[in-house]
This record gives structure tokens, sequence and C-alpha cells, in this order.
């Protein structure tokens, strides 16, 4: 089987062998098994580097005969560097092995390109977030309310995970929401608005609750290498409570 893939975990196998996640065009997520050259420098295959990749084997752990670079590595540094360790532990801790996902691989691409460029990452990450929750069949629906109705742009709303976007009437729920969503924000969110600050702001705590209840509350090791301060704005009986501030519109 040939592929067309990207490192994005290496780790130690056995004496002269790595392991490596591989983030194919064809067939998605892969793992196999590489032996380093034995003689010359034995350099590591690189992230961030487009490879053709051969593997063999019928388990889901393949033999990697050949990996091969298609282009130079793409130099990323900082924040961007962290930003993009981040999204490949995403990659390789949700998507399910040997299933083709070229919708996300073009995105991923997207995503590198972006990086490279030094573009703003929080936007970044959370185009990213829409793409691989799309892909896992879990995408966050804010289009329409859980029973159906339009979404209005004057209306607060509260936000479940099971139950979607429901109006907020002024009363304390018997059991508070995972966060209360102004309609306009919550538009704005399913337009991809992500140069909206409120959008932005509203979506990283969406997505961070989002990831936890994917994971089953599992730590993402990378988030520590990213800005992680916690929502410290408004809220509303303790949760947090997005709408356009004054200004804004």
């Amino acid at each position: 089987m040939r592929v067309t893939a990207y490192v994005i975990h290496t780790r130690p196998f056995q004496e002269g062998k790595v392991m490596l996640d591989l983030f194919s065009f064809e067939m998605g997520l892969l793992r196999g098994v590489y032996r380093l050259p034995k003689k010359g420098i034995r350099v590591l295959p690189s992230p961030f580097v487009r490879y053709d990749v051969e593997l063999k084997g019928r388990s889901e752990l393949k033999t990697i005969s050949l990996i091969e670079p298609l282009h130079k590595p793409i130099r990323i540094e900082g924040i961007h560097l962290y930003a993009s360790l981040y999204i490949h532990e995403l990659l390789s801790r949700l998507i399910t092995s040997a299933i083709p996902i070229a919708d996300l691989f073009t995105l991923y691409e997207w995503l590198l390109q972006s990086v490279e460029k030094s573009v703003p990452v929080a936007p970044l990450l959370r185009r990213f977030e829409v793409g691989l929750f799309q892909e896992l069949g879990m995408p966050i629906d804010m289009a329409y309310t859980g029973s159906g109705e339009d979404v209005l742009a004057s209306q607060m709303y509260r936000f479940d995970f099971k139950l979607g976007l429901r109006p907020f009437l002024g009363d304390k729920p018997k059991q508070l929401p995972v966060m209360f969503v102004e309609g306009r924000v919550a538009i704005g969110y399913m337009a991809g608005e992500w140069s909206n600050k409120d959008v932005l702001l509203m979506s990283k705590e969406l997505h961070r609750k989002w990831l936890d209840y994917l994971l089953s509350g599992k730590k993402i090791e990378a988030r520590k290498l990213l800005p992680n301060a916690p929502y410290n704005d408004d809220r509303l009986y303790g949760v947090p409570r997005f709408s356009v501030k004054k200004g804004d519109v």
C-alpha cells in the first residue's frame, strides 16, 4: 500500500526502529514501524513534511518499507509550533485508523501553510477543530434550536451538548447549561466568523468543553504549551455567558 502522509508522532520501538503515526490522504491515521538506516546519518522522519510512504502488512501496525520526502520541511516556530503539536495530538487520539478523510487532510495542509506564514493562531485552531468535529460525526450545531426553530439574533439561549440551543427566558434553570449564548454570536459561529472576537471567545470555551467531552475528561498534554488563561469574563449563575459587547455591533 502506498500513501501520501505526514508524520504526526514518533516514538522508539525496538533497537534501530521507530514507530510512526502517519496522517495520510488516502487512509487517514496509520501506524507503522520504520527501520532506521544502518549506514550514514540516522535522521528521523520529520513532521511538517509530506512523504511518499509504502507500507506492508495486514495488521493494524504496518511495516514502513519506504518513506521519501516530497518537499523540504515547513519551518514552524514558537506558538505556531505548539499549535501544530496540539493538532497532532488531537489527530492521534481522535481519528479512527485506516478510514479515508481527504477533506480533513486538505484542511490540515491549509493549516500548515497558514502557520508557516504566522497567521494568528486562535482562528486557525478553531477552524480546524470544526472540521475535525465534522469528520468525527460529532459537529456542534448552533444553526437551529434543539426543537428545530431558527435562531434569533437578539435572543439569549442556553446551550447543552445533548439538547443544543434552547431559549433562555430569565429564570434560573434547574440544570445549568454548558453556557449561555446570544443568538447573533451563535449565528456568527455557524458562519465561521473567526475574525469576530465575540465568536472567537465563545468558540474557544465551547471547543475546550467539547473536546473534554469527546475524550471523557482525559487531558490534552499539548494544551500546556498554549496560552491557557481560564475564562474570566461575563457569567450568569456561574456559567459563561457570551453576547456581543457594546461597540462590537
